[in-house]
């Protein structure tokens, strides 16, 4: 059992547009599929967590902002940033999706923690971020955020405030890990979307809090890459298995023929990294160490027009299905629209996002072609 996770990206589905859509995989209007920091994660030396350069505290936030009606306007955008490491400080605790509090809350704080927990507009105060499109449906708008070596050396250090509740998240946040909050909003015409992506900071352990199973260096979380979007006729009957290539990397589906379209989504080798997770043993209440051989890779998979089943895959086993061989299977069905509702042009966009367990993240697309 994996245990729980600072996860980014569920957020973001709940609060993207809310466009008229049929199903979750399928895209009509704005959404935002997902958010790349890069890098993906920062390690923190606990001895001195303010000796850290400002710039190597940056990341670049890239979004995937997709909308089949865009027609080549300019996305604009709008958003704030904020540590997320006082839970006690919360204004919206109990809420699902965490936000940056309002100033008057974080004013009303005494120093350092009023300046150290307050919001930073993005892009830029008073003026909202452009992004011109980079195809006839993506915009991939960036910001830069990271939280800076003063509040890092405030919340990484020992606890000493003085108040019991702060003490408790500080050192928590020693133990864990924290965040920092980057919370946008896309318009595109009179439409808009709103996504929250986290930044994630985690300590890097001294030598004796890693176990001995873990020989290699501690390292940054990377964003786990996609080599390939590969497609396919059929499955595999008895193995589950995806088979028979399309020979044409743009395939058109004729609906009379009763195409199929399996989409298999290719990670690099490396995708799903060894790293170390702190825990705490329910059993004796001690903060341990875990060696994770292998992080949890999660695939989203997404089209202009139809729908995939599952919408999702991981990279793991699963108790309820797996291939007859005992592979996972990452592949997902694609079922075209009906013939009223095909493109007029009949071209159809696919995307697949991949997740790990860590916050990073990428995607990969495809287009092809649903003839009648």
């Amino acid at each position: 059992m994996r245990a729980p996770m600072k996860l980014t990206w569920l957020a973001a589905l709940a609060l993207a547009g809310c466009g008229n859509l049929d199903d979750v995989t399928t895209v009509k209007d704005l959404r935002v599929l997902a958010v790349r920091a890069e890098p993906a994660g920062f390690l923190v030396p606990l001895a001195a967590p303010d000796s850290v350069a400002p710039q190597a505290l940056q990341a670049t936030l890239t979004a995937l902002v997709v909308d089949p009606q865009g027609q080549g306007a300019t996305l604009t955008f709008t958003g704030q940033a904020c540590p997320d490491y006082l839970s006690t400080l919360q204004p919206l605790a109990g809420h699902e999706s965490r936000v940056c509090p309002e100033a008057a809350a974080t004013s009303a704080l005494p120093p350092p923690l009023d300046s150290a927990l307050a919001a930073t507009p993005l892009p830029a105060a008073g003026q909202p971020g452009e992004a011109a499109p980079v195809s006839a449906l993506e915009y991939h708008p960036q910001v830069a955020f990271g939280l800076t070596p003063a509040q890092l050396g405030l919340f990484f250090s020992p606890a000493n405030s003085g108040d019991p509740e702060i003490d408790a998240a500080i050192a928590n946040d020693r133990d864990f890990g924290m965040d920092a909050i980057v919370d946008l909003t896309f318009a595109l015409g009179g439409e808009s979307a709103r996504v929250l992506k986290r930044v994630v900071y985690w300590p890097l352990l001294p030598p004796d809090e890693v176990p001995a199973t873990f020989t290699q260096p501690q390292l940054p979380n990377q964003n786990p890459r996609l080599l390939d979007l590969q497609l396919f006729r059929h499955r595999n009957a008895t193995t589950g298995e995806p088979m028979d290539p399309y020979p044409d990397a743009l395939p058109t589906l004729s609906l009379s023929g009763d195409d199929k379209l399996f989409l298999l989504p290719v990670p690099a080798p490396d995708a799903a990294e060894r790293y170390l997770l702190r825990v705490r043993n329910t059993q004796t209440d001690v903060i341990e160490t875990v060696d994770v051989p292998r992080e949890l890779l999660t695939f989203q998979f997404y089209a202009t027009a139809g729908t995939f089943s599952p919408d999702s895959r991981q990279s793991e086993l699963s108790p309820v299905f797996t291939a007859a061989n005992g592979r996972v299977p990452l592949d997902s069905e694609y079922h075209p629209p009906k013939a009223a509702d095909l493109p007029a042009d009949g071209r159809v966009t696919v995307w697949v996002v991949v997740r790990d367990e860590r916050a990073g993240t990428s995607w990969d697309s495809r287009t092809f072609w649903v003839a009648p």
